[in-house]
């Protein structure tokens, strides 16, 4: 088992997935400092090159290593280059399933997507790709407002919302400059106009699956929000701070339907959310990898990336159809549930009684919780994963210093 970019919450969360299960793993990771590298379940710890050093040498650094196994792809970026060189490593021995590129990115990429759950019937919020200013002042009239604008490539809670049109310069002037950071050059991101639609926090919901070699669906595992990371205006972004599963038929049909039409292979994080006064359903986007809270559903009863190891190396495995009532709390990464649960209760963009009536859900019995990074079987990968966290509080605490002294 090769686990690329172990420093990821994706690919950590799945270490005691498979170190419970007795399989070997080597994990690699670009920072030396990497949590994962402590774990009692780790076999191999290798520094490897990050993929933002370019395709090739992060390639070429895999196809050099001595060890081979089950390739374990990390975010979106790696999916992408996994699957354009995926023959490459099968015939240096390495065992991967993933869509090839071209499916990737009709899906990966908000705009391609767009079109694809037009044509198939599945609602989204009116999209259209701007290449530059003159064409969002075109499209204007014809969208509801507020709007919002996003790279296309991005994770879903990076964009900028706005309502009217003296606006537009200074949003075109931020997305540009976020989508061309050097942290996101790997992902070429295009950038799109989109409505936004209003609805509650708990109408967030997400539908974990993974397809095998011969795009079969192993199952699927559907995760209502209880909470969501917020912007510091306090509209919501992307990460999943709280949330249960809950069974929602609707959802796995349009997952379904969008992932057969593209002959789906690997692991797919499909987001939607629950618009209430169209009653409807809306796609979000449809990640190809891991969801970065992996370690909910393979603990929680889906045990996705198993499911996907067993396709590979031939071991018979039969996925459950209903699954234990369960809680996930990301409680102490940073950001985290806790303290962002705090800061953004203080700005008055989350009320108290909900936020603390989620943990009161740790007492009730029958139910499975899920206390995220916590592992109490892997007490050094618990440690050193908080200390990481402390670690980064702390330079984030000296790097807003500098800035306001900067100021003054």
């Amino acid at each position: 088992m090769v686990i690329l970019d172990s420093d990821f919450r994706s690919q950590s969360g799945v270490i005691q997935t498979f170190g419970r299960k007795d399989i070997p793993i080597i994990a690699l990771s670009s920072k030396g400092d990497c949590p994962a590298f402590h774990s009692k379940y780790v076999t191999t710890k290798i520094i490897s090159p990050s993929l933002d050093d370019g395709e090739e040498k992060f390639i070429d650094f895999l196809l050099r290593l001595p060890h081979r196994g089950v390739l374990i792809y990390s975010n979106d970026p790696c999916a992408v280059t996994i699957s354009k060189y995926q023959q490459q490593l099968k015939d240096a021995g390495y065992l991967v399933n993933i869509s090839d590129a071209v499916s990737l990115e009709e899906t990966f990429d908000k705009w391609e997507c767009y079109k694809l759950s037009v044509s198939l019937g599945i609602p989204m919020a009116k999209t259209v790709l701007v290449e530059n200013i003159n064409d969002i002042y075109t499209a204007w009239d014809e969208f509801e407002k507020p709007v919002i604008l996003k790279g296309t490539t991005l994770a879903g809670g990076m964009y900028h919302k706005f309502s009217h049109k003296e606006e537009i310069s200074a949003c075109w002037e931020k997305i540009n400059k976020t989508v061309n950071h050097q942290a996101y050059s790997s992902r070429r991101s295009k950038i799109i106009l989109q409505e936004w639609h209003q609805y509650p926090m708990t109408d967030n919901w997400s539908c974990e699956t993974v397809y095998d070699q011969k795009s079969r669906a192993a199952g699927f595992f559907t995760i209502q929000r209880i909470r969501c990371s917020l912007n510091n205006d306090g509209t919501y972004s992307s990460r999943l701070f709280a949330g249960h599963h809950v069974a929602c038929p609707e959802l796995v049909e349009k997952t379904k339907k969008i992932l057969s039409k593209m002959k789906w292979k690997g692991w797919a994080h499909v987001e939607y959310f629950y618009v209430p006064d169209r009653n409807t359903f809306m796609l979000t986007e449809v990640n190809p990898r891991l969801p970065g809270y992996s370690y909910y559903p393979s603990t929680a009863g889906f045990d996705l990336a198993y499911y996907y190891y067993a396709d590979l190396v031939g071991i018979p495995y039969s996925p459950p159809t209903t699954f234990p009532k369960s809680i996930y709390l990301e409680t102490f990464h940073y950001p985290g549930d806790l303290n962002m649960g705090i800061l953004h209760i203080l700005k008055g963009n989350i009320a108290p009684f909900p936020f603390l009536s989620s943990y009161l859900q740790l007492f009730v019995p029958g139910k499975k919780k899920i206390l995220d990074p916590i592992r109490l079987d892997d007490p050094l990968f618990s440690f050193y994963t908080q200390v990481d966290i402390i670690k980064r509080f702390i330079l984030q605490c000296f790097d807003y210093i500098k800035k306001r002294l900067s100021c003054t």
